[in-house]
């Protein structure tokens, strides 16, 4: 655990420097990023009625319309792609992540696909779970050198937005039910797991003063609260600052955005990360309510003047995770892609 915590601090000190390092090794004369060329490479698999499921204009309403549950849902879906447009998606999405990211995301499909085995042993068919039952949809216009792209499902959304060079994934949504994978080869892995063992040791850390300072709620919350609908909400800066905390509680705060920042590929998570550092000092406060007990409910929150993260496991006995990461100032682009959809193009 020690080590973890050395490895993950160490990654939020040097993530801006490794950022520039990899701006630089990719600055082409047009600021291509590894996203834009893998969005490229997807759509040029897609035959005519694949475009018409899986992509559209950037001015559509639906790339700023979000769901996390399961059921109909817009887009191509994985499960009806061909293999090579198949191949081409993962790798769109797996260009937004870190490989811990990528893990995450492999998790949560895993955990899909034994529900869904649980669903048709139980007699549901078609099941509601499954590792193939996520939909992508790629924005772009022609003449425009912007995109954006959402990959939405049960339990896990990205929404990519890509103008100027810069990529931002905000809002993300992950989850999972059960937390933990049941059985196979991955039994006992938890998607989620990694943040909440450092919230925890955070929450466990606090003294009486600070605890109450954390608590922001009476209670815990039937779901996380700046998710689907809230895209507008402004930070809620309740909790206790990182300015207020001892050294060590800071070392654990900073680790615990390392992770969730770290589930990105690290260039997206410097953009991020970038209003947050230079205009508002690296300002956070952590929020808790609950008890620091994986068998019983609790939520926790980073909130930011910018973005806020959160995370509850508050029903299922509770067994259900959900976590959202979003900013009201970056969300689907946020002023950037609108400023960049002003400008004259050829």
């Amino acid at each position: 655990m020690q080590l973890r915590f050395i490895i993950l601090i160490g990654a939020a000190f040097t993530l801006a420097v490794t950022s520039v390092l990899l701006i630089a090794a990719r600055a082409l004369p047009q600021r291509e990023t590894v996203q834009a060329a893998c969005a490229s490479a997807f759509a040029k698999t897609l035959s005519e009625s694949e475009r018409a499921a899986g992509m559209r204009s950037l001015e559509d309403a639906e790339r700023t319309q979000w769901q996390f549950v399961r059921g109909a849902r817009a887009g191509l879906f994985l499960r009806d792609m061909d293999a090579e447009t198949r191949t081409a998606a993962l790798k769109l999405i797996e260009s937004c992540l870190s490989i811990s990211g990528r893990e995450q995301w492999r998790l949560i499909r895993v955990i899909e696909a034994l529900n869904a085995q649980n669903e048709i042993a139980a007699g549901v068919t078609p099941p509601t779970y499954g590792a193939d039952l996520y939909s992508v949809i790629l924005f772009t216009t022609k003449g425009e050198r912007a995109f954006a792209m959402q990959i939405e499902g049960h339990h896990f959304v990205l929404n990519v937005a890509g103008a100027d060079g810069v990529v931002t994934v905000t809002p993300s949504f992950t989850g999972s039910f059960p937390v933990a994978v049941a059985s196979g080869a991955d039994a006992g892995k938890r998607p989620l797991g990694a943040a909440v063992e450092i919230a925890f040791a955070l929450a466990n850390s606090m003294d009486d003063a600070q605890r109450k300072e954390a608590r922001i709620l009476d209670g815990t919350p039937a779901d996380v609260l700046f998710a689907v609908g809230a895209d507008s909400k402004s930070p809620d800066m309740r909790g206790l600052t990182r300015a207020s905390m001892t050294s060590a509680q800071q070392q654990l705060v900073d680790a615990l955005l390392a992770t969730h920042a770290g589930l990105l590929d690290e260039e997206i998570a410097s953009n991020q990360l970038k209003e947050w550092r230079t205009m508002h000092a690296g300002q956070l406060a952590f929020a808790f309510v609950g008890e620091a007990d994986l068998a019983k409910a609790h939520y926790y929150r980073l909130t930011s003047p910018c973005f806020t993260i959160e995370y509850d496991c508050t029903n299922a006995d509770p067994n259900h995770v959900h976590c959202v990461w979003s900013d009201s100032h970056a969300n689907f682009g946020g002023e950037r892609l609108r400023a960049h959809l002003k400008q004259p193009h050829p």
